[in-house]
C-alpha cells in the first residue's frame, strides 16, 4: 500500500527572533493578522506509511517545539531531519523526550557531521547521561551522519540532503519523495510529494539544482525585502522560485519586515508566503 493522507504542517515560519520581536512596536509586530505571528521555522511531515501506521517526522527542532507540537497535535516523532546547528533550529531537542515516553522507542535524528558535533556538544546530558549528577528524564535520540552523496529511506519516504550556503556556512536542505519498496519515486501520488525544504540559505551551489527538479512544493527561505548577507531577500527568492519552477513555492523564515497580506497580494501565481499552522496536503 503506498503512502496516504500525507501533509506538511508548517510549525513555524519566522526568523531566529520570531515575530513579534521582543520590544518592537512596528506595524507587523503589532498586527492583528494571525499570519503575521511567526514562531521559529520548522515543519512536521504527517502520513500513513505503506503498512498503514500513522507517522510524524520533524524538519528541525527549534526552541518553540513544545508550543508548536501542542498546537499541531503532534503525538509522536518518527525521525528528525536537521538543516544546521543554529539555535533556532536545534534548541528544542529536549522536548522530544515526551515522544519517547509515548512511543517507548528511541528517535532517529539525521544531520551532517558538523551539525551532529554541535548537537552532541550542546546536549551532553542526553548523549552522555551516565555523567549526569542525578538520574533524570532525558530524550533518547540516535544520531545518524548523512552526506550529500546519499539519502535516507524509511517508512516509504526518501529524504535527500541538498547542499545550501547560509552565508559562508554550508548547511543542508532536504528533498522528500514518496517511494515504493524498490526505492522508485511515486511522484504521481496525491499529496505534497515531491517537496523540498530550503531554509536559511543565501546561495544554492550548481551541483544542488538537479535535486530541486520536478517539485510539487518548494519551501524557500525569504527573510525580508532588502538584501541580507546570509539569507535570500525577496528578489533573490523570486529568482530561485522561477528557476526551480515548482508547482507551488512557499516563502519561510520571514522577519518582521514582512507583512503577510501585503506580500501575498504582490506575488505572482504559484508563489505565496507560508504561515504558522498552514497544512499542505496536495
Amino acid at each position: 500500500m503506498p503512502l496516504s493522507e500525507a501533509s506538511v504542517i508548517l510549525l513555524g515560519t519566522g526568523t531566529s527572533s520570531g515575530v513579534p520581536v521582543l520590544g518592537c512596536d512596528c506595524s507587523v509586530c503589532t498586527s492583528t493578522d494571525p499570519r503575521d505571528q511567526r514562531l521559529r521555522t520548522s515543519a512536521a511531515l504527517r502520513f500513513q506509511d505503506p503498512d498503514g501506521h500513522f507517522r510524524e517526522m520533524l524538519i528541525d527542532c527549534g526552541p518553540d517545539l513544545r508550543h508548536q507540537a501542542l498546537r499541531a497535535g503532534l503525538r509522536r516523532c518518527d525521525g528528525i531531519f536537521v538543516t544546521h546547528h543554529h539555535v533556532d533550529h536545534i534548541y528544542g531537542l529536549d522536548e522530544v523526550r515526551r515522544f519517547n515516553a509515548l512511543m517507548k522507542e528511541p528517535i532517529d535524528l539525521f544531520a551532517e557531521e558538523r551539525t551532529l558535533d554541535a548537537i552532541h556538544r550542546v546536549y551532553r546530558h542526553i548523549f552522555d547521561a551516565a555523567k549526569n549528577l542525578n538520574p533524570s528524564f532525558v530524550a533518547h535520540v540516535r544520531t545518524h551522519r548523512v552526506t550529500t552523496d546519499g539519502s535516507v529511506s524509511r517508512m516509504g519516504i526518501r529524504a535527500t540532503p541538498i547542499r545550501l550556503l547560509h552565508g559562508k556556512m554550508p548547511i543542508l536542505g532536504w528533498r522528500f519523495d514518496a517511494v515504493d519498496a524498490s526505492g522508485a519515486a511515486l511522484n504521481d501520488l496525491p499529496g505534497p510529494f515531491p517537496f523540498a525544504w530550503c531554509t536559511d540559505c543565501s546561495a544554492i551551489p550548481p551541483e544542488s539544482w538537479p535535486r530541486l527538479e520536478g517539485l510539487r512544493h518548494l519551501f524557500l527561505d525569504m527573510l525580508r525585502p532588502r538584501s541580507h548577507p546570509t539569507h535570500f531577500c525577496l528578489d533573490e527568492s523570486l529568482a530561485v522560485a522561477e528557476k526551480v519552477a515548482a508547482k507551488q513555492t512557499w516563502f519561510i523564515h520571514m522577519s518582521h519586515d514582512v507583512a503577510h497580506a501585503a506580500l501575498e497580494a504582490s506575488l505572482p501565481s504559484g508563489i505565496a508566503p507560508a504561515y504558522d499552522g498552514l497544512v499542505v496536503s496536495g
